[in-house]
């Protein structure tokens, strides 16, 4: 059995979860043992906001390590190991860019800060709803120079059919962001050059490991870095056509627990 140390990373939404946004614990637990035995580490790289993440794996926050907010911050065994702010003030110009897009509608912007998410008071009631799924602690304020939080990334909502077109539209009208979409309806924008590769490019340095020791699961655009920089990428079947293509295996459906059992799998090696 080797004991060199092997990173398993995966994206949350639509790859590692079920459609039901859970995951079977019993069965990570399980993992997560044979993981301790063998010097592997479980990594949740997501887009979500670390509150979130950690209540999403409470019972193993001590066993896991996080790349959260599409790689703006990482934390592991209680330690931040790296984190991009984007800041009040390019946040709040980032929110009257959007304003002027003409598939903005009712203020659909998330800010997403260290210590919890936030909401203009303006925002359609449905998205703050939709929201509260997927943020922890999420609070409603006037403007985003209410927020006494440092911003790490604006979430944005667009209709499905124009996200693509949207989040192309933002990227070309400033330079210092980087928008990227993070499924069907939502664009993630942090500071330029932030992905998932720059954060788990931190972990893997803080670790003293090498991206070839890493394998990488992903299903949207988000993901396309990540997979990159791993030395084994990994989709599952219900991916994009561009993450499909650039991976090195393709398994099962998020709603089938495929990366559980690709684990599972690769364990009983």
């Amino acid at each position: 059995m080797s004991n060199q140390l092997k990173i398993f990373a995966t994206d949350m939404d639509g790859t590692f979860l079920d459609e039901n946004r859970a995951y079977d614990k019993s069965r990570l637990r399980d993992i997560l043992k044979e993981f301790k035995k063998r010097n592997y580490l479980f990594c949740a790289a997501s887009g979500r906001q670390l509150l979130a993440l950690e209540e999403l794996f409470d019972e193993f926050q001590d066993q896991v390590a996080f790349c959260a907010e599409n790689g703006a911050l990482v934390k592991y065994q209680g330690e931040i190991l790296y984190s991009s702010i984007l800041g009040q003030d390019k946040a709040s110009k980032l929110v009257e860019l959007v304003r002027q897009n003409p598939h903005m509608h009712r203020d659909v912007v998330l800010f997403s800060g260290l210590n919890g998410a936030y909401a203009l008071q303006t925002a359609d009631p449905q998205f703050v709803e939709f929201a509260n799924l997927y943020y922890s602690d999420l609070k409603l304020v006037k403007s985003v120079h209410d927020i006494e939080d440092e911003i790490l990334k604006v979430c944005v909502e667009f209709p499905p059919e124009k996200i693509r077109e949207c989040e192309d539209w933002i990227n070309s009208q400033m330079t210092d962001i980087r928008a990227t979409t993070t499924g069907f309806r939502s664009i993630d924008i942090m500071s330029a050059g932030i992905s998932k590769a720059t954060g788990l490019s931190h972990l893997l340095t803080h670790l003293q490991s090498s991206p070839e020791s890493l394998t990488a699961f992903g299903d949207q655009s988000n993901d396309l870095e990540m997979l990159e920089l791993a030395g084994t990428a990994v989709a599952v079947e219900n991916a994009i056509p561009e993450v499909l293509k650039i991976s090195d295996k393709v398994i099962g459906h998020n709603r089938d627990a495929a990366v559980l059992t690709e684990l599972e799998a690769i364990l009983a090696h």
